[in-house]
This record gives C-alpha cells, sequence and structure tokens, in this order.
C-alpha cells in the first residue's frame, strides 16, 4: 500500500507539471525558397499581427504549358549512380569460387547491418555497393583469402524511395536510382494536373537542431518537418536553384489551386482546400485537431508578398481563445503548429506511468 501512495503521488505531480508547463519549446521550422540558392533556403520575413496581400490566385499559365517548361528541366538521363544503402534494402552478395559466399540474399537490417558466413556482421547502411564490396574484400582478406573477387548487386533499394502526392496525374512512391531533383519527381509523377496549384511543397524530416541525419536516422522525437515551398512558375522559368535536390525519405506535395496547407503538430496535416472563409483559429479543427505535445504560443503563418517575397508572421491559439481577432487564411498560406519538447517529455512521463508502472505494479 505504502508502494502504491508513492507512485499515485509521483502521477499526480507530474499531471501537475504537465498541465502546467507551456514554455520551454523548440521551434518547428519551415523554410520557403525563393530566389535564394537551395542549398540554404531562407525566408524573407517580418512579424507583425497584419497579414500581407497574397499574390493572384487565378495561374497564369495553363498546365499543360508549365508542364512542358517543368520537363525542360530535367536531370538528363546517365548512369545509375551508386546510391547509399540502407534499412530494408535487399542486395546479393557472391564471392567468386567460395560456395558458401556465392548468390547470398541479405535484407539490410533496422541497425544498418548485415551478417555474413565467415565474416559476422557487417555495417551496410550509408555505403554504396561498391563501397560494401571493397568492405566485404577486405574483411576476407584479413583472415581467409589472398584476393577475393567480391560482387554486390542491389535487388531492391527500398531506402531510396520519394512520394509525390497531390494535384499530379499519377502520384505514388517512386524510387530513387540516381541524382533526383523536383523537376524529375514531377515529371515522374506524370506532371501537374489542370486544378494545380502554382505553389509546391517539399516535405522532409530533419533533425530539429538542423544537424545532418546520419546513417542510423536518430530518434524521431528529435526529427523536425521542414517543408519548402518553391514556385512553380520560376522553376520552369529556369531558377536552377528552386529545382531542389530530393533525398530517401522525402514528400512532394502539389495542392490545387485555392488551398493552403497546415503542418507541424496536428493530426492530419496536409493541403486544404478553401471553400469558405477560413480564420486562423479555426485551421486547427481543418486539420484534425492539434497534438498533445503542440505549442499553442507558436503558430506561423508564411505568405507570398505582391514582389513575390515571403512573409512569416507568428500567433498564438492561447491569443484567441482569449478572444483576439484571427486573421483570415487565404490561398497558398503555410500555417505550421510548432512542438513544445516540455509537453513531449512530461506526456512521455506520465504514459510511463499510466501504462508501465501500472502494469508492473499490482494493485490489491
Amino acid at each position: 500500500m505504502l508502494l502504491r501512495g508513492r507512485f499515485l503521488a509521483l502521477g499526480v505531480m507530474v499531471a501537475g507539471l504537465a498541465l502546467t508547463s507551456c514554455a520551454g519549446s523548440q521551434r518547428q521550422t519551415a523554410q520557403l525558397a525563393g530566389a535564394t540558392p537551395a542549398a540554404t533556403p531562407a525566408v524573407a520575413s517580418a512579424t507583425s499581427n497584419s497579414l500581407p496581400a497574397p499574390l493572384a490566385a487565378v495561374p497564369a499559365i495553363s498546365a499543360s504549358d508549365l508542364n512542358r517548361k517543368l520537363l525542360s528541366q530535367t536531370t538528363p538521363a546517365e548512369n545509375e549512380s551508386d546510391l547509399p544503402l540502407g534499412p530494408g534494402d535487399l542486395i546479393e552478395v557472391s564471392v567468386f569460387d567460395v560456395q558458401e559466399l556465392s548468390g547470398l540474399k541479405l535484407r539490410i537490417s533496422n541497425s544498418g547491418n548485415i551478417t555474413l558466413p565467415l565474416i559476422g556482421t557487417l555495417p551496410a547502411a550509408g555505403l554504396g555497393a561498391v563501397e560494401l564490396q571493397t568492405a566485404i574484400r577486405a574483411r576476407l582478406q584479413e583472415k581467409y583469402m589472398h584476393d577475393p573477387q567480391v560482387s554486390v548487386f542491389v535487388q531492391e533499394h527500398k531506402s531510396q524511395r520519394i512520394s509525390v502526392i497531390g494535384a499530379v496525374k499519377n502520384g505514388g512512391v517512386f524510387t530513387l536510382t540516381g541524382p533526383f531533383r523536383l523537376a524529375d519527381a514531377l515529371a515522374m509523377a506524370g506532371g501537374l494536373m489542370d486544378d494545380a496549384g502554382l505553389t509546391v511543397y517539399v516535405i522532409r524530416k530533419a533533425p530539429a537542431d538542423g544537424s545532418p541525419i546520419d546513417g542510423g536516422g536518430g530518434p524521431e522525437a528529435r526529427l523536425a518537418q521542414v517543408m519548402t515551398a518553391v514556385d512553380l512558375e520560376s522553376l520552369a522559368g529556369g531558377k536552377r536553384e528552386l529545382n531542389l535536390p530530393l533525398q530517401a525519405g522525402d514528400v512532394v506535395e502539389v495542392p490545387r489551386a485555392g488551398s493552403f496547407y497546415v503542418g507541424g503538430e496536428v493530426n492530419r496535416p496536409g493541403s486544404f482546400l478553401l471553400k469558405a472563409r477560413t480564420t486562423l483559429d479555426q485551421v486547427p479543427a481543418v486539420a484534425g485537431g492539434v497534438k498533445d505535445a503542440a505549442d499553442w504560443d507558436d503558430i506561423r503563418v508564411y505568405r507570398v508578398r505582391p514582389d513575390g517575397t515571403r512573409d512569416v508572421m507568428a500567433f498564438s491559439l492561447n491569443e484567441f481563445e482569449k478572444g483576439h481577432p484571427a486573421p483570415e487564411v487565404l490561398a497558398n498560406d503555410v500555417v505550421v503548429v510548432g512542438k513544445s519538447y516540455t509537453k513531449a517529455f512530461l506526456y512521455g512521463v506520465r504514459d510511463f506511468f499510466h501504462f508501465g508502472v501500472g502494469a508492473a505494479v499490482p494493485i490489491p
């Protein structure tokens, strides 16, 4: 009984912290590509309570003309490059004149390793097929063979895939076979539909601190959603810096004209049609509500200015609940709900005591 009382007291204390702590959040980032280089996309930002007027929502170019111009921006056909391997990829390893190591089909594990007879466990994630051949050859030379002839063939490249969704003719999941850019993805998906908008979003999971993702991927809790918005007319017009290089796991979304995008800590991120007047305080409900770890004081709106630059405005759902007027959401807006890592930690502790301790300690 004493032990149960201590756990109950600790649970009440954690719940109290979760209800009172909303500060200390780290910000999710939405990056909007304008005329800046693709390697360091930037936002021409100004924080204010009033939103600038948007660009005209009516496309100035037909979808067929846009598709034709985008096709001219695709990457020339070349030999497939040696893409890095990753978890889930299927490879075939053969060593000449070694029966135990001939025609072996191996799936790279979630930890990024493969296991071979004689050799044992060997790291494979992050290596190309040629690099893996060299690693296997070196391991065999250490103990078994003087000059082993090793070959590695990639049977399935599951780790190197992107998705193209929205107002495209043949959206879906596509496997990268070499250097791949935004125009290539749109061409692979059959081009734009007639009702496509003039902005495309590249959505990527990246570490919240901005550091590159390593071969292991890193904890999901530390990954943030990064969105890069690209103007399709500028891309079709030949601005190479907007033809962003894509990487495994990217999602390319082409919203329909007259829509806005919602991302971050919401239950159903994506693009939504503006069927009626929508204010910013209504956006969370449109996107299925906010998640438990959402930062209500970190609501960002990214909008195109009339001169083509982009603005970022910060708002608070708490202020809207107090009666402050919420601005109207317009076509091509990007709304991002930030994440409170303090809340995420406290909810994790709460769930631990609710499920872990409750299941492990019987209550008489």
